[in-house]
């Protein structure tokens, strides 16, 4: 059989154009993935005493997380880790490690919306260290929080992170 050559060059124009329309859309269904997703704010708000034992205690950290997508984000796992700077020390250099773990209750924020989220932290005193001593002696003290929020979107999950350093007084952050 034989094809005009009208036949061949359209349909080498229409392959092309198929070709050409498929990379588009490749290009444009990459770009939305990376495109449409925000990344939420996740920042600490407050660290409160939520009550002290014979051998430690509980914090509660209250964490505020805005959200610029228009639709919800979901989160059942959030890391997290609390440092306190050792008193005395001039260098921003010595840390005790205070706490660290997962917050696993499941949150919801809404499109366009914020929540504050707040996570009971326990400690032990033998934990702190000589940090215990300048905390009940002054009743403040500098610490370093850090951590991931996941998320969970129409799109996908995604780690958000999170940090901040302050001092806390025995009633809030300063």
């Amino acid at each position: 059989m034989q094809t005009s050559a009208f036949a061949r060059r359209s349909g080498s124009v229409g392959s092309a154009a198929r070709r050409g329309a498929a990379l588009l859309m490749l290009v444009l269904l990459s770009a939305c993935g990376s495109g449409v997703f925000k990344q939420p704010d996740v920042a600490l708000e407050s660290v409160q005493l939520g009550g002290l034992g014979l051998r430690g205690g509980t914090l509660l950290v209250n964490l505020r997380v805005a959200n610029p997508n228009r639709f919800s984000l979901a989160s059942n796992q959030l890391r997290y880790e609390l440092a306190i700077r050792e008193p005395g020390e001039p260098s921003d250099t010595t840390w005790v490690d205070f706490a660290n773990g997962t917050y696993a209750e499941d949150f919801t924020v809404g499109g366009r919306d914020t929540a504050r989220v707040q996570i009971p932290v326990e400690f032990s005193y033998a934990g702190l260290g000589d940090a215990a001593a300048s905390v009940f002696r002054t009743g403040t003290f500098n610490f370093r929080a850090r951590g991931a929020v996941d998320v969970r979107t129409p799109l996908g999950t995604y780690t958000v992170p999170f940090q901040k350093r302050g001092t806390a007084t025995l009633l809030g952050v300063r």
